[in-house]
């Protein structure tokens, strides 16, 4: 399909490192990543012919000794440069034997034809020891539990990842960014140094990414109040279940700033690839 030059195609994904679809998340789930799936999901990044990919739930990883590289792996088989950036580690422990057997991070990655100018990673906020881990999307048994008493990964450290992409449309700014399952107040910290850190950019701008919250929700009201939303501008309203990225869950966006979405729709036919679907937008850059 030709674009016209002054368009950019972007699209967001969460890969789940590959290992698929299924709650609860797998014990041992490095024995899950896939390569049949991992195919696809390259396959499938191809198929968007995106200009710009941003994706979450990355990983590298060391199990046993062997190197999976993914960012890395899928930047060689989709043909495109890539940024990537995780803010903690952790171990792989053996769940039978309670062994470590390596080591791994999940992160985002920005998959693009060009190569990303002024790119920078920024930690987001975390949880305070003393809040409440909420229920809502926070696996329920977890309600009064406090961060500091609740499993290692509850207050899974996060990132933004972002810099310049230039190209026939001019100079455009893209941010990526991850935000918590679990806790609404830990995620609204997120949201708003998200929009900060995007509002302080001076070209047009796509805000992307898993945000684990509907954007009607009151802890993304920041991004939502600085930003257009692709899925509205082109008529696909809050809570549309068109917006559906992730089962019935409607928590994967494209926002922008001196941008026009002129097309944006879920990417069905990626099916199991991930438990999340691709969302894909055009934009027209419009007159500054």
């Amino acid at each position: 399909m030709v674009r016209a030059p002054s368009t950019v195609r972007v699209a967001t994904w969460n890969i789940r490192a590959a290992i698929g679809p299924g709650e609860p998340f797998p014990p041992a789930w490095w024995r899950h990543v896939g390569r049949d799936r991992f195919d696809r999901i390259a396959q499938q990044i191809v198929d968007l012919d995106a200009d710009i990919v941003a994706l979450q739930e990355v990983a590298l990883l060391t199990p046993h000794g062997e190197l999976l590289d993914q960012p890395l792996e899928l930047a060689r088989r989709t043909e495109r440069e890539v940024r990537y950036s995780a803010v903690h580690a952790f171990a792989l422990i053996e769940p039978e034997t309670g062994q470590a057997i390596g080591a791994a991070t999940w992160g985002n990655a920005l998959l693009t034809r060009v190569a990303v100018k002024d790119g920078f990673a920024v930690g987001l906020p975390l949880g305070g020891d003393d809040d409440a881990v909420e229920p809502e999307g926070s696996g329920g048994d977890l309600a009064g539990v406090t961060f500091a008493e609740a499993p290692y990964g509850t207050r899974e450290p996060r990132c933004a990842i972002g810099g310049r992409v230039a190209g026939p449309w001019g100079d455009l700014a893209i941010v990526n960014a991850h935000l918590t399952y679990a806790g609404t107040e830990q995620r609204r910290a997120q949201a708003d140094e998200l929009a900060r850190i995007a509002g302080g950019l001076d070209a047009p701008l796509v805000v992307t990414g898993d945000f684990n919250a509907a954007i009607e929700a009151p802890g993304l009201r920041s991004l939502a109040n600085a930003f257009d939303d692709a899925f509205s501008t082109v008529g696909i309203e809050a809570g549309d279940p068109r917006r559906a990225s992730c089962g019935p869950l409607r928590i994967d966006h494209l926002l922008s700033r001196g941008l026009r979405a002129i097309d944006c729709r879920v990417v069905i036919e990626a099916g199991d690839a991930s438990d999340h679907l691709p969302v894909v937008a055009t934009f027209e850059v419009l007159p500054s």
